[in-house]
């Protein structure tokens, strides 16, 4: 079976411009994806799918392999997982590089995660073929509101009530932060995380998401400045 660790990197971000090479700690946000990465027992192989060569240097020397660079389609502003994914594949046979059973996707934006939680995502792929996949989640607000015509809406029931607990609801989670993909046989379609999808609830913190600038600081203060608090988790 093989295990690849996939660390997404296109260089195009808007929001926070070169935010995937941006420090922290003097290190470039993808070495945090590579270094733990490196840390799971079943990954064969960790690849950087980028377009840009500079990201591909720094990737390298990071200890990431980076045999190809990913086309303009799949960097473009609108490219989705999928058609990342299928570049992939269109690249892993183009460089007669087997294609993985699983791949580990490694967002580079969330720079904390659970060695142990995405051991545990991969292990139910492993032992339960008819799991689509997996992925770490963390509790989310389970009471949330839209704004319709300046008027606010509960997306929840809420009873007829002003406040709701928290504990009298249904749990919600966030995801995003690792999944683990079944790569061979998956047409990586718009569902192609399927309908059979497993979760690890990881630490909140693991769902820190660098977006912004804002974003960026509050982590990169974290990693900084409170080490005892985020050791376990880099």
């Amino acid at each position: 079976m093989n295990i690849y660790a996939i660390v997404p990197a296109r260089s195009g971000s808007k929001g926070l411009p070169n935010k995937n090479i941006r420090k922290i700690n003097n290190r470039p946000l993808i070495d945090y994806s590579i270094q733990f990465a490196k840390k799971l027992a079943n990954v064969d192989r960790i690849f950087c799918s980028t377009d840009s060569e500079e990201y591909g240097d720094i990737a390298r020397k990071c200890g990431a392999e980076v045999p190809f660079l990913r086309s303009a389609s799949a960097a473009s502003d609108n490219a989705m997982e999928q058609h990342i994914l299928l570049d992939l594949r269109d690249k892993f046979r183009a460089n007669d590089i087997p294609e993985p059973d699983f791949v580990v996707w490694l967002r580079p934006t969330f720079v904390f995660r659970s060695v142990r939680d995405v051991d545990d995502c991969i292990q139910m792929l492993v032992s339960n073929p008819s799991m689509s996949a997996s992925r770490t989640v963390v509790e989310a607000e389970n009471r949330l509101y839209c704004i319709s015509h300046n008027k606010l809406l509960p997306t929840f029931r809420d009873k007829g009530r002003s406040m709701m607990r928290r504990q009298d609801m249904v749990s919600s989670y966030k995801v995003f932060s690792t999944d683990i993909i079944r790569f061979k046989g998956n047409k990586f379609d718009e569902d192609f995380l399927g309908r059979n999808v497993g979760a690890v609830i990881t630490n909140p913190i693991c769902g820190l998401d660098i977006d912004n600038k804002f974003d960026f600081e509050l982590v990169k203060l974290l990693v900084e400045n409170t080490r005892e608090l985020v050791d376990d988790y880099l």
